[in-house]
C-alpha cells in the first residue's frame, strides 16, 4: 500500500494529538499527588518556607554523615550477602526516620502558615522492585540446590 504525503500528514495530526494528551494527563497526574506550593505563596510565605529548609538541611547534615559513616562500616564489616543486605536496609531505614523527621519539621512550619501539610510517602511499606527481588532470590535459590 502507497501512501501520498497527504494521507500521511493526515495520519500525523491524530499522532501530535495522541502525544499531546499524554502530556496533559502526565501533568495532571503529577499535581493532583501535591501542592504547587510556588503559585500559591506568597513571598514572605517562600521566605519562611526556604528558611526552614535551609535550617532542616544544615542541622541534619551531621545525621546524614553519621548514617554514611555507619553504613560504611557495616558494608566493611559484613561477610555474607545477608549481613551485606542488613546493612543497606538499616541505612534505607536510618534515611527513611531523617526524611520523616524532616517532613515533619517542615509540616510544622506549613501549619503555622495556615497552609496543608506534605504527605508522607511511605506508606504501606513498599519499596520499588521489591517483587522483582523476591522474584530473582527465588531463581537463585532454586539454581543453587
Amino acid at each position: 500500500m502507497n501512501f501520498s504525503i497527504r494521507s500521511k500528514a493526515l495520519w500525523l495530526i491524530p499522532c501530535f494529538a495522541l502525544a499531546g494528551s499524554a502530556f496533559v494527563v502526565r501533568d495532571a497526574v503529577a499535581n493532583k499527588g501535591g501542592q504547587s506550593f510556588g503559585a500559591k505563596l506568597s513571598e514572605a510565605q517562600q521566605q519562611k518556607l526556604f528558611e526552614a529548609r535551609k535550617e532542616w538541611e544544615l542541622s541534619s547534615a551531621d545525621n546524614r554523615i553519621a548514617i554514611i559513616n555507619a553504613s560504611q562500616n557495616c558494608i566493611d564489616a559484613a561477610q555474607t550477602p545477608e549481613a551485606f543486605r542488613n546493612c543497606k536496609q538499616k541505612g534505607r531505614q536510618s534515611y527513611r526516620a531523617l526524611k520523616e523527621q524532616r517532613r515533619k519539621k517542615i509540616n510544622a512550619t506549613l501549619k503555622s502558615m495556615g497552609l496543608e501539610p506534605m504527605q508522607s510517602h511511605l506508606k504501606h511499606g513498599h519499596r520499588k522492585g521489591r517483587a522483582n527481588n523476591q522474584r530473582i532470590g527465588a531463581k537463585l535459590r532454586t539454581n543453587q540446590v
